[in-house]
């Protein structure tokens, strides 16, 4: 079952976008506070002022045991994915003024499993994205986080070492040697740098891109 942590200073909208999927019996938590806007709700003109002086980062880190980074500063969201036998993948974004800074990591104790030298596998399971950046209409405001998530299905061939796949807004470009995964995710049309673990038994994938307008960090758990 899903865990909320907290939500402190959330709006309605924002929190309509705070569940995540779960691949079976798993242990999740994430927290947001929307701190939208600097000073209230903002003009025309002070919204224009805001998205032009954006500046969005996104890389990848190491999170603890328990999902947080242990440089967290200025958060206004973090969240976790972990199934119970501690495979899984944090993200959290940062704010400071108008610059936002976005990371994503494997849990350190994810185990995908042996590496075959031969032969292939299915992998179902699930994916989540959080991105944030300049308003964007109805479906985000300056600095608010928005969450997605879906399912996907990934064929992991281990004679070649890819990993490919696709759902309706990822795609996912994999290579790997033994069990480290590199290559290219594509959410929603925007290229991201990947990392993770490939084995027999599943693969956990993070990645993190950016754009003109948008920063985003997410990662899945796909298992055979």
């Amino acid at each position: 079952m899903m865990k909320p942590v907290s939500k402190r200073n959330a709006s309605p909208a924002l929190l309509a976008l705070l569940a995540w999927l779960s691949l079976g019996a798993c242990d999740n938590s994430q927290t947001a506070q929307s701190d939208t806007l600097i000073n209230g709700t903002p003009t025309d003109a002070e919204l224009a002022d805001l998205d032009a002086n954006i500046s969005l980062s996104t890389h990848f880190a190491t999170p603890n045991a328990d999902g947080k980074f242990s440089t967290t500063i200025d958060t206004i969201f973090n969240g976790s994915f972990e199934d119970d036998s501690g495979n899984g993948y944090a993200v959290e974004i940062s704010r400071k003024d108008t610059a936002f800074n976005a990371k994503v990591g494997v849990i350190q104790s994810s185990d995908p499993g042996d590496f075959p030298i031969n032969g292939g596998a299915n992998m179902q399971g699930s994916y989540q994205v959080a991105e944030v950046g300049k308003s964007d209409g109805d479906f985000r405001e300056f600095g608010e986080v928005a969450v997605t998530e879906g399912r996907i299905s990934l064929y992991a061939d281990f004679e070649h070492g890819t990993l490919h796949g696709d759902s309706d807004d990822l795609i996912i470009d994999g290579l790997f040697t033994s069990n480290t995964l590199t290559g290219n995710a594509y959410f929603k049309q925007r290229e991201a740098d990947l990392t993770g673990l490939v084995g027999e038994d599943r693969a956990i994938g993070v990645f993190h891109g950016s754009d003109a307008a948008t920063a985003f960090v997410g990662g899945f758990l796909v298992e055979r």
